[in-house]
């Protein structure tokens, strides 16, 4: 099957919908929380561009979460209805996601928190990018199904 039959087939086209609408819906989040970030000013092309391609990781790290419910359930909607294992899924899933991305780019100088970023108590990383993991991929699901 080439790769326009698949994306013309049911799949593909949901998986399209989700890649699209969590980048849209990530951009607006990285946008809000850029006072959360050293060297992150509002009035800068470069801090757009910034969230611009973090958002679009953002929309990749969706899809492989819905992925790896996919294989767990062999269910291409698995996380309907919302049930105490899909709600596991995506929150191991969001927040080991989550919580590397953030170790890795705090360690390596990737970017520096704002005085202003709450923080995650035990873990020493920001509220703000480990609850996005956590609480944006079931509700950008179900928009992706409609």
């Amino acid at each position: 099957m080439g790769g326009g039959a698949v994306l013309k087939s049911p799949t593909g086209r949901f998986l399209l919908r989700l890649f699209f609408i969590s980048v849209v819906v990530n951009y607006v989040w990285e946008m809000a929380q850029m006072p959360l970030y050293e060297n992150m000013p509002f009035s800068e092309l470069s801090s757009w561009l910034i969230c611009l391609r973090a958002s679009l990781g953002d929309g990749l790290i969706i899809v492989a979460i819905w992925a790896t419910g996919y294989l767990f359930y062999r269910s291409l909607d698995w996380f309907r209805p919302l049930t105490a294992g899909n709600v596991a899924i995506l929150a191991i899933v969001g927040a080991v996601i989550a919580a590397a991305i953030e170790f890795h780019a705090l360690a390596t100088g990737r970017w520096v928190y704002s005085s202003l970023m709450p923080m995650v108590p035990l873990l020493g990383i920001g509220v703000s990018p480990f609850v996005q993991l956590l609480v944006l991929p079931w509700p950008l699901m179900l928009l992706a199904k409609r």
